[in-house]
């Protein structure tokens, strides 16, 4: 009886972190979200924008470091740098190699140092994001300084999306040699070895249905009770808006 108790206790935790937690997407076609990148070096600075993301973000607003989950998809095929010529190398298999390696990917873990713990409607709430970011098949794991700020469904809020948003602002820098890509000799003093990246995006929880997954997200505005789990952190789950996938 004890077991039985212990574990209907744990499956009651699990179940009320699912239930307060909001599914927040975004809409992949909106070229208003983006990421961008900064290379300054001392012959030539380099800006890039990729436009376009895919984000998934599972948060719950009145306790955000409650287990909160998400996965941010920028496509390296997107990027673009103002010159076509060099935004051929940065896709070759010499740079970032988009053929093999088509997305850099944040994955969210956990929330931590929030100026408040719960997601107010109009005010900005600023911490710090814990998570893996990959990008040319490397992955390390990062503390990422960003930005959010909950808005409830509004006449002005609809102006942009249906449904409660979530905006999110972040920035952070990486070492290329961190994730494998080497600057070639031909272009040391225009390619900086330290990278600056930053991501601004809105999502929606009325945008369930854009999820990959969302045929079977009870956390969206689809259900499928009972034919996977979209909560799981199984990479193997078919159905895990939140998963790493490849592709």
């Amino acid at each position: 009886m004890k077991k039985y108790s212990k574990f209907s206790i744990v499956l009651m935790f699990l179940i009320s972190i699912s239930l307060s937690a909001q599914t927040f997407n975004t809409e992949s076609k909106d070229a208003r979200n983006q990421a961008s990148f900064i290379s300054d070096a001392p012959f030539e600075k380099i800006v890039g924008v990729s436009s376009g993301l895919d984000a998934t973000v599972m948060i719950n607003k009145d306790d955000i470091t409650n287990s909160p989950k998400g996965m941010v998809k920028v496509p390296i095929s997107n990027i673009k740098t103002g010159i076509d010529l060099r935004d051929e190398h940065l896709r070759s298999k010499d740079w970032l190699n988009a053929e093999e390696y088509p997305y850099a990917v944040f994955h969210l873990k956990g929330i931590k140092n929030p100026s408040s713990k719960k997601l107010v409607n109009g005010e900005k709430v600023k911490a710090t994001l814990v998570g893996t970011f990959s990008v040319h098949g490397k992955s390390q794991e990062i503390e990422v300084p960003a930005q959010l700020t909950y808005f409830k469904e509004s006449e002005q809020t609809k102006a942009r999306t249906e449904g409660n948003l979530l905006v999110a602002n972040a920035e952070f820098s990486i070492k290329l040699s961190d994730y494998g890509v080497k600057v070639p000799m031909m272009v040391v003093g225009k390619v900086n070895e330290e990278v600056k990246i930053s991501t601004n995006f809105v999502a929606s929880d009325a945008n369930g249905g854009m999820s990959p997954c969302s045929a079977c997200n009870p956390c969206g505005t689809k259900q499928m009770e009972g034919k996977c789990n979209p909560c799981s952190m199984k990479k193997a789950n078919p159905c895990n808006p939140c998963a790493m996938k490849k592709g």
